[in-house]
């Protein structure tokens, strides 16, 4: 087995769907997938409404899948209606055959009220069934990472989206080879990503804007790239310590994308 291929990502609902890319009327779904998949360098399935790779009806399928996984990575925009049904069923899957479950959940945009709502309501219940669930507050990404942008109209928004959506999730999976569970040691985080020519600049930009939420606790995460300096990393720490009293664990990834950072706060609730 190569290494990673015993972490496995289930895209549930059509929001999730289309982070990856599957999101096109004009082009066959199967060949969208296929790209998807080399592009995002990780096995992953898709459950949607409109297409997808395991059949959610069928949980014999869907355990054989498993078989031979360590970790299952459930992915959903919360808030539809789709979504949420395909999410417990393949974590019910995982559990059954003997798989850590670490889901990874979208908050949607705050003028999407009602998927907001739905989102936030069906968090806890989904949250629940995982050994750790992490977030993304999507208005919090939003207002992180276009600050600066020239256009700030909502195709620019999906594009950047789906893509640090993506990246996130890859960088996630490539820790969950290395001691994930000794470091993410709570149930529940919250995360955002950041961007900025120096990484101690990202950090400052999303350490305040996760900040903002008043239900964390003290442990944070902190993911950088492998090309940052150890003394921007003492720098990083000094920072945070600085702002909030709060020293972080702060751990290189494998790629060398220096301008992107990615924080990770424990919460008690959202």
């Amino acid at each position: 087995m190569d290494e990673g291929e015993d972490v496995i990502v289930v895209a549930c609902g059509g929001a999730a769907r289309n982070a990856f890319g599957i999101n096109s009327k004009n082009r066959n779904y199967w060949e969208l997938y296929r790209e998807s998949l080399e592009e995002f360098a990780h096995p992953f399935h898709v459950v949607s409404e409109f297409f997808f790779t395991l059949p959610v009806d069928n949980l014999d399928t869907i355990r054989y899948e498993f078989r031979d996984k360590r970790i299952v990575v459930p992915f959903s925009i919360l808030g539809g209606e789709h979504g949420i049904e395909a999410i417990k069923t393949v974590i019910a899957c995982a559990r059954e055959m003997g798989c850590k479950v670490v889901s990874v959940f979208g908050i949607p945009m705050g003028f999407e009220s009602d998927r907001r709502d739905r989102a936030f309501a069906a968090l806890p219940e989904v949250a629940s069934l995982s050994d750790c669930t992490m977030v993304l507050d999507m208005a919090m990404m939003v207002e992180t990472n276009m600050e600066f942008a020239v256009d700030r109209h909502w195709t620019a928004f999906l594009k950047m989206s789906d893509l640090i959506m993506k990246n996130a999730i890859k960088w996630v999976i490539e820790f969950m080879q290395g001691p994930f569970f000794t470091v993410f040691t709570e149930r529940l985080y919250l995360f955002v990503p950041a961007s900025d020519v120096i990484p101690l600049n990202a950090v400052k930009k999303a350490w305040k804007k996760i900040t903002a939420n008043d239900s964390l606790s003290e442990s944070s995460v902190i993911l950088v790239a492998s090309s940052v300096k150890s003394s921007e990393i003492e720098d990083i720490c000094n920072e945070v310590v600085m702002e909030s009293g709060i020293m972080p664990e702060v751990i290189r990834r494998d790629d060398s994308n220096d301008s992107k950072v990615l924080i990770f706060r424990a919460a008690r609730s959202l």
